[in-house]
């Protein structure tokens, strides 16, 4: 499994950077499949940057080895046509990945907002002001409250958003864009930044965002979740349009996302016995789905 490996590998002070939220449950091959991202694909990039080489299974039996441990393998990047297929091209049955080495410091920092739309424009601040952060999160009000309940992290539940933001690097390098991002806080009407003061408050922190899906049946049995990214200047404009949405078909809008690169994760959160509520469910991801596109989106 995911996780398995990045523990294993703890003790020599490496792991594996893809992240997805379901890394405790998700194997290597399923992440190969999918092309998975997860929030700390923001600066280390998704499954096919970590991926060197894959025995796969053709539909024909054929074995083959696509890719190879060479700084430059020879011919096509085949590999690379693989990751992402879906099993439509084959199975692999063994794969080569890149690991990441730990970073030497890591700080963790919660910024809460008592506007949608001033969380979403400081993710463009942070950007813009040179920072690449290892992973920049958002989670909404909705959001927030349902992990609260579950992790009791001390995630503050009157807050309209929170970014969940870490930064990591050489310690000068960390000192300084935890500085800046406290001014982007600043101008930005961030009501507090918090840091996390040592690993088991990363940790907590973490494990809200990373449970957030689960935690959606606090309020209803079943969900309906949409993947699309946004240009990051159209977040505010298609958050907008994503509650507006769900109050014309009466559904609760949850929306816990990939902020420092758009990629969108509203959920609708709905309850399957209830007459009608699926065709009202459909309509309504339909548009979320348009609106993400007409902004200038894509699919994900």
């Amino acid at each position: 499994l995911n996780l398995d490996l990045s523990k294993a590998l703890m003790q020599f002070g490496f792991h594996f950077a893809p992240d997805p939220s379901s890394q405790q449950v998700c194997s290597i091959g399923g992440n190969v499949a999918n092309n998975s991202g997860g929030p700390h694909c923001l600066a280390y990039g998704v499954t096919t940057s970590h991926v060197l080489a894959a025995e796969v299974v053709l539909p024909n039996a054929e074995i083959v080895i696509l890719g190879g441990i060479d700084p430059e393998p020879k011919g096509y990047d085949l590999r690379g046509l693989f990751v992402g297929s879906e099993g439509t091209m084959g199975i692999a049955t063994k794969v080569a990945v890149r690991l990441t080495p730990n970073p030497p410091d890591v700080r963790t920092l919660l910024l809460d907002f008592a506007d949608v739309s001033d969380g979403a424009l400081a993710v463009s601040a942070i950007i813009n002001a040179g920072i690449i952060p290892a992973a920049l999160e958002m989670m909404d009000h909705n959001a927030i409250g349902i992990v609260e309940a579950f992790v009791h992290a001390g995630y503050p539940v009157e807050a309209a958003a929170v970014l969940l933001v870490e930064l990591d690097g050489l310690s000068g390098g960390v000192e300084a864009a935890v500085e800046t991002i406290n001014d982007v806080a600043k101008t930005h009407n961030a009501g507090s930044v918090r840091v996390a003061k040592d690993e088991a408050e990363r940790a907590l922190l973490w494990k809200g965002r990373k449970n957030a899906f689960g935690a959606v049946a606090r309020i209803k049995p079943d969900y309906y979740l949409h993947d699309t990214v946004v240009p990051r200047s159209k977040l505010v404009e298609v958050l907008n349009q994503i509650y507006k949405i769900a109050d014309k078909y009466d559904l609760i809008a949850i929306n816990v996302f990939h902020a420092g690169d758009g990629n969108l994760h509203p959920i609708l959160a709905y309850d399957a016995r209830e007459p009608g509520i699926l065709e009202r469910v459909h309509s309504a991801g339909d548009e979320i789905i348009k609106a993400s596109m007409e902004a200038g989106g894509v699919l994900s």
